[in-house]
Protein backbone atom coordinates (compact mmCIF):
# COMPACT_ATOMS: atom_id res chain seq x y z
CA UNK A 1 0.00 0.00 0.00
CA UNK A 2 1.29 3.71 -0.73
CA UNK A 3 2.17 5.58 1.99
CA UNK A 4 -0.09 8.48 3.19
CA UNK A 5 0.02 11.63 5.14
CA UNK A 6 -2.86 12.49 6.93
CA UNK A 7 -4.34 16.16 7.39
CA UNK A 8 -6.51 17.51 10.14
CA UNK A 9 -9.64 19.35 8.86
CA UNK A 10 -9.14 22.38 11.62
CA UNK A 11 -5.84 22.86 10.11
CA UNK A 12 -7.54 23.91 6.77
CA UNK A 13 -8.59 27.45 8.45
CA UNK A 14 -5.62 28.35 9.76
CA UNK A 15 -3.35 31.49 8.44
CA UNK A 16 -0.87 30.48 5.93
CA UNK A 17 2.31 30.24 8.06
CA UNK A 18 0.82 28.09 10.72
CA UNK A 19 -0.89 25.38 7.34
CA UNK A 20 3.07 25.29 5.81
CA UNK A 21 4.42 24.88 9.29
CA UNK A 22 2.34 22.00 10.22
CA UNK A 23 2.57 20.66 6.90
CA UNK A 24 6.39 20.90 6.75
CA UNK A 25 6.26 19.30 9.93
CA UNK A 26 3.52 16.10 9.08
CA UNK A 27 5.68 15.33 6.21
CA UNK A 28 9.15 15.05 8.07
CA UNK A 29 6.81 13.23 11.27
CA UNK A 30 5.61 10.60 8.90
CA UNK A 31 9.35 9.34 8.32
CA UNK A 32 9.82 10.17 11.86
CA UNK A 33 11.93 12.95 11.55
CA UNK A 34 12.08 16.59 12.16
CA UNK A 35 13.71 19.87 10.93
CA UNK A 36 16.95 20.77 11.95
CA UNK A 37 18.33 24.00 11.25
CA UNK A 38 18.46 27.70 10.62
CA UNK A 39 15.23 29.52 10.12
CA UNK A 40 16.81 30.56 6.88
CA UNK A 41 16.96 26.79 5.56
CA UNK A 42 13.36 26.42 7.25
CA UNK A 43 12.15 29.12 4.53
CA UNK A 44 13.76 27.43 1.77
CA UNK A 45 11.69 23.88 2.82
CA UNK A 46 8.37 26.18 3.19
CA UNK A 47 9.02 27.49 -0.77
CA UNK A 48 9.19 31.33 0.60
CA UNK A 49 12.15 33.90 0.51
CA UNK A 50 14.33 34.24 3.61
CA UNK A 51 13.38 37.98 4.59
CA UNK A 52 12.98 39.52 7.29
CA UNK A 53 9.22 39.62 7.13
CA UNK A 54 9.06 36.09 6.43
CA UNK A 55 11.51 35.05 9.37
CA UNK A 56 8.86 37.04 12.35
CA UNK A 57 6.00 35.40 10.38
CA UNK A 58 7.21 32.39 11.26
CA UNK A 59 8.62 32.38 14.33
CA UNK A 60 4.80 34.24 15.28
CA UNK A 61 3.75 31.23 13.93
CA UNK A 62 5.92 28.32 15.31
CA UNK A 63 5.26 30.30 18.63
CA UNK A 64 1.25 29.92 17.98
CA UNK A 65 1.59 26.04 17.07
CA UNK A 66 4.27 25.19 19.87
CA UNK A 67 1.69 26.78 22.64
CA UNK A 68 -0.98 25.12 21.37
CA UNK A 69 1.14 22.25 21.50
CA UNK A 70 0.86 20.74 17.55
CA UNK A 71 5.11 21.30 17.54
CA UNK A 72 7.91 20.70 19.72
CA UNK A 73 10.78 23.41 19.43
CA UNK A 74 13.82 22.95 20.36
CA UNK A 75 16.81 25.87 20.11
CA UNK A 76 20.42 25.54 20.51
CA UNK A 77 21.73 28.85 19.24
CA UNK A 78 20.03 29.76 15.63
CA UNK A 79 19.74 26.07 14.94
CA UNK A 80 15.57 25.02 15.07
CA UNK A 81 14.84 21.34 15.99
CA UNK A 82 11.02 21.61 15.18
CA UNK A 83 8.80 18.04 15.74
CA UNK A 84 5.34 17.03 15.22
CA UNK A 85 3.84 16.66 18.94
CA UNK A 86 1.33 14.63 20.56
CA UNK A 87 -1.55 16.98 20.26
CA UNK A 88 -1.13 17.56 16.35
CA UNK A 89 -2.10 13.48 16.54
CA UNK A 90 -5.01 14.06 18.60
CA UNK A 91 -7.36 16.22 16.07
CA UNK A 92 -10.22 15.34 14.57
CA UNK A 93 -11.73 14.32 10.95
CA UNK A 94 -8.69 13.25 9.69
CA UNK A 95 -8.08 13.81 5.75
CA UNK A 96 -5.29 10.98 4.11
CA UNK A 97 -3.71 11.56 1.26
CA UNK A 98 -1.05 9.80 -0.73
CA UNK A 99 2.68 11.33 -0.28
CA UNK A 100 2.77 10.90 -4.27
CA UNK A 101 0.17 13.57 -4.38
CA UNK A 102 1.18 15.81 -1.74
CA UNK A 103 4.66 15.59 -4.14
CA UNK A 104 2.63 16.57 -6.95
CA UNK A 105 0.77 19.20 -5.48
CA UNK A 106 4.62 20.89 -3.90
CA UNK A 107 5.72 20.57 -7.39
CA UNK A 108 2.64 22.72 -8.79
CA UNK A 109 3.51 26.52 -9.90
CA UNK A 110 1.23 27.80 -7.74
CA UNK A 111 1.10 28.87 -4.02
CA UNK A 112 1.21 24.78 -3.09
CA UNK A 113 -0.39 25.79 0.54
CA UNK A 114 -3.38 27.14 -0.88
CA UNK A 115 -3.47 24.28 -3.80
CA UNK A 116 -3.14 21.36 -0.99
CA UNK A 117 -5.93 23.10 1.00
CA UNK A 118 -8.53 23.28 -1.51
CA UNK A 119 -7.34 19.58 -2.62
CA UNK A 120 -7.83 18.55 0.78
CA UNK A 121 -11.65 19.86 0.44
CA UNK A 122 -12.11 18.52 -2.65
CA UNK A 123 -11.18 15.20 -1.88
CA UNK A 124 -13.66 15.54 0.86
CA UNK A 125 -16.99 16.37 -0.74
CA UNK A 126 -19.99 14.15 -1.98
CA UNK A 127 -19.08 12.62 -5.75
CA UNK A 128 -21.09 12.15 -8.52
CA UNK A 129 -23.64 13.43 -11.38
CA UNK A 130 -25.08 16.73 -9.59
CA UNK A 131 -22.91 17.32 -6.82
CA UNK A 132 -21.58 21.39 -6.84
CA UNK A 133 -19.50 23.33 -4.94
CA UNK A 134 -19.06 27.00 -5.33
CA UNK A 135 -15.50 28.22 -5.60
CA UNK A 136 -16.73 30.79 -2.54
CA UNK A 137 -18.11 27.55 -0.60
CA UNK A 138 -14.67 26.20 -0.65
CA UNK A 139 -12.89 29.31 0.24
CA UNK A 140 -14.92 29.32 3.17
CA UNK A 141 -14.12 26.57 4.86
CA UNK A 142 -10.51 27.44 3.97
CA UNK A 143 -10.51 31.13 5.00
CA UNK A 144 -9.68 32.28 1.45
CA UNK A 145 -10.85 34.20 -1.16
CA UNK A 146 -12.96 32.80 -4.15
CA UNK A 147 -10.20 34.21 -6.63
CA UNK A 148 -7.24 32.20 -4.85
CA UNK A 149 -9.58 28.94 -4.78
CA UNK A 150 -10.24 29.38 -8.75
CA UNK A 151 -6.53 29.70 -9.50
CA UNK A 152 -6.30 26.40 -7.02
CA UNK A 153 -9.07 24.70 -8.55
CA UNK A 154 -7.25 25.48 -12.32
CA UNK A 155 -3.53 24.29 -10.74
CA UNK A 156 -5.34 21.08 -9.63
CA UNK A 157 -7.69 20.05 -12.73
CA UNK A 158 -4.11 20.34 -14.57
CA UNK A 159 -2.41 17.66 -12.83
CA UNK A 160 -2.44 14.22 -13.91
CA UNK A 161 -2.65 12.39 -10.59
CA UNK A 162 -2.40 9.39 -12.42
CA UNK A 163 -5.37 7.78 -9.96
CA UNK A 164 -8.05 10.35 -11.39
CA UNK A 165 -8.08 13.29 -12.60
CA UNK A 166 -10.58 16.36 -11.35
CA UNK A 167 -12.97 17.98 -13.87
CA UNK A 168 -14.78 20.93 -13.81
CA UNK A 169 -17.83 21.98 -15.53
CA UNK A 170 -18.80 25.83 -15.33
CA UNK A 171 -22.34 26.58 -14.08
CA UNK A 172 -23.59 29.80 -15.13
CA UNK A 173 -26.80 31.37 -13.76
CA UNK A 174 -28.32 34.70 -13.59
CA UNK A 175 -31.02 35.90 -11.18
CA UNK A 176 -34.24 37.66 -12.75
CA UNK A 177 -35.75 40.26 -10.52
CA UNK A 178 -38.60 40.27 -13.32
CA UNK A 179 -39.74 37.09 -12.23
CA UNK A 180 -37.76 35.80 -9.41
CA UNK A 181 -35.95 32.67 -10.86
CA UNK A 182 -32.66 31.61 -11.14
CA UNK A 183 -31.87 30.20 -15.00
CA UNK A 184 -28.89 29.13 -16.56
CA UNK A 185 -27.27 31.63 -18.70
CA UNK A 186 -24.13 32.05 -21.62
CA UNK A 187 -21.92 34.83 -20.46
CA UNK A 188 -21.27 36.53 -17.15
CA UNK A 189 -20.50 33.84 -14.32
CA UNK A 190 -21.92 34.10 -12.02
CA UNK A 191 -21.57 30.97 -10.14
CA UNK A 192 -18.29 28.47 -10.42
CA UNK A 193 -18.02 25.25 -9.23
CA UNK A 194 -16.95 22.06 -9.36
CA UNK A 195 -18.89 19.06 -10.73
CA UNK A 196 -17.29 15.74 -9.55
CA UNK A 197 -18.43 12.67 -12.47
Amino acid sequence: MEEELEFFEEWLMWEKYNFKIITMITVLADNQRAFRGKLSEFCQNLSIQSSAANIKNIKAALAYLQENRYINIMVDKDIYTISLAKAAEECKNIIKIKRTWYKLIRESTAAWDSVLKVFLVLLEQPQGKNKVITYEQIGALINCSKATVERAVKTICSIDFKDFKFQKDVIKEKYDTANGKAHKTIGTIYIQGINFE
